[in-house]
């Protein structure tokens, strides 16, 4: 998962920026997170958007995975990640989503679809250890509060009600040739509006540690790193990624 996409303001998820060049919430409104304004707008994904979306994957990816190897992509590999088969998955996600609590959204200009995200349930809670933004280390005041296996997180911890549902952002991609024009701040925005709607009071996602960008926009966006990582193996190097959470 990467976003090009710089945060233009702050705290997307605590809605805490202040002044009209700050909404956390431009291009939808509270009472409907995914009314358009403008030319601009976030919507839910219809089967029609699968082959923009597998494209707009397939490019978000192999920047990220280069970036978490430090250099271009080999042939080989950036061919394997074909536009085709992620559209055709996608479109499967969003023509028989698993249940109603999956959601795959598209971020449009016009009619052109420039971004999309997906969040579902967390099928794997993780048990939330604040770290600093590097992931290097604890950061002060974390309370070591953990997520249960059932998605549920756990009684106590900080800022969440006990037994409140956890869900993970999946995808939230913006390529480049369209970042800086808060596409994917209105995807988070959105994300976040429907989550709570569901009653979600935690969300958590994996991104690639040495995508600098996505880590930028997480943090600026309200998210902490968990304390949590995992690695991937592309084309025999390896690929580490980090858990990011934040309360809703």
């Amino acid at each position: 998962m990467t976003s090009a996409d710089d945060l233009g303001h702050q705290d997307v998820l605590g809605g805490l920026a202040a002044g009209p060049d700050a909404d956390p919430h431009a291009g939808h409104a509270h009472a409907d997170p995914l009314r358009p304004s403008a030319d601009l707008s976030v919507r839910p994904a219809v089967p029609e958007d699968a082959g923009a979306i597998g494209d707009v994957h397939a490019r978000t990816l192999r920047a990220s995975l280069a970036a978490g190897v430090g250099h271009d992509l080999g042939p080989e590999i950036a061919a394997a990640i074909d536009p085709a088969a992620l559209g055709a998955s996608w479109a499967a996600a969003i023509e028989a989503p698993p249940s109603p609590r999956h959601r795959v959204l598209t971020a449009l200009a016009g009619a052109q679809v420039v971004g999309f995200a997906a969040f579902a349930p967390a099928e794997v809670p993780v048990e939330v250890e604040a770290v600093d933004a590097d992931g290097s280390g604890p950061a002060t005041g974390a309370d070591g509060s953990a997520a249960v296996a059932d998605g549920s997180v756990a009684d106590g911890a900080a800022g969440a009600e006990p037994g409140a549902a956890v869900a993970e952002i999946l995808a939230l991609e913006v390529p480049a040739a369209h970042a800086r024009r808060g596409h994917g701040s209105r995807l988070l925005a959105a994300c976040a509006d429907l989550l709570r709607q569901q009653g979600a009071a935690r969300v958590q996602t994996w991104t690639v540690q040495a995508d600098e960008s996505r880590t930028r926009f997480l943090g600026q966006a309200g998210f902490a790193p968990a304390g949590l990582r995992r690695s991937l193996d592309v084309g025999g190097e390896e690929v580490v990624e980090i858990c990011w959470y934040a309360d809703l």
